[in-house]
């Protein structure tokens, strides 16, 4: 039996993995693509000729429950940042559209069944009783132009065996001129939650270009960045801004 991603209820429904105000917003656009890479080996690109994802792993009580209050609460902001009358995003926008962006990397994550996923089920039970983002865990969201379309790139990161085990997943989205990037990090147990991890980044003006959201940095964010990511070259970028420890 299906079981639910975000808690042990039975998985009896068929949900979209995009919701249906941004696909309204975004619904014929053909050069909407998604990619998967795992351990710097690209698994696939899809061009979508419609943004349309059906999830197999969710039950209705998630869907209209707290998935559903989520929803509601993180429309507005982006429609605003979408619309250009957003001019500042406070510390509870941040919240919001960091939980959000994390629910939906994990439920696009369930979307390819064939593979272990990196997101644990207790971290998807977390998300879904309480919203809890996992451990060493950053969201970043960034302007984009000249981009009409919905984007969606995965890269699953892993190092070299002789680096304590070190693991990344990042989830790069886009709809419309607006992108998310949310990184997670796991190590093993001997390293304490409380230490801090560095990764490699590619060189650009990424301080310049990316908001972070989560980690929440201070009360009020002034939207948009200096820069923003140009046309899907611009989205590449972001995907391909971390680097493999293998490298």
């Amino acid at each position: 039996m299906r079981t639910c991603i975000f808690c042990h209820k039975n998985a009896s429904t068929r949900e979209d993995a995009w919701p249906l105000w941004l696909m309204n917003r975004f619904p014929t656009s053909s050069k909407s693509r998604m990619e998967a890479e795992r351990g710097g080996q690209k698994l696939g690109s899809w061009r979508m000729a419609k943004p349309k994802l059906l999830v197999k792993w969710l039950c209705a009580s998630c869907n209209n429950g707290w998935m559903s209050r989520l929803e509601n609460e993180a429309k507005p902001v982006m429609k605003s940042i979408l619309d250009d009358k957003l001019k500042d995003i406070d510390i509870s926008a941040q919240s919001t559209l960091a939980r959000w962006a994390l629910k939906t990397a994990m439920v696009l994550e369930s979307i390819d069944s064939d593979r272990t996923w990196f997101y644990s089920e207790d971290e998807r039970q977390l998300m879904g009783a309480v919203q809890s983002l996992p451990p060493r865990t950053s969201v970043w969201i960034a302007k984009c132009i000249n981009q009409p379309n919905i984007y969606s790139a995965a890269k699953d990161l892993r190092t070299a065996p002789n680096n304590g085990g070190v693991r990344a997943y990042a989830t790069t989205m886009a709809f419309g001129s607006l992108a998310f990037q949310i990184v997670s990090i796991k190590t093993s147990v001997a390293i304490p939650e409380n230490v801090t991890l560095t990764y490699e980044i590619t060189g650009g003006p990424w301080d310049q270009t990316l908001l972070q959201v989560w980690p929440a940095m201070q009360k009020s964010m002034e939207w948009p960045p200096q820069y923003g990511l140009n046309s899907e070259f611009g989205l590449d970028a972001l995907t391909e801004r971390l680097s493999p420890a293998t490298r």
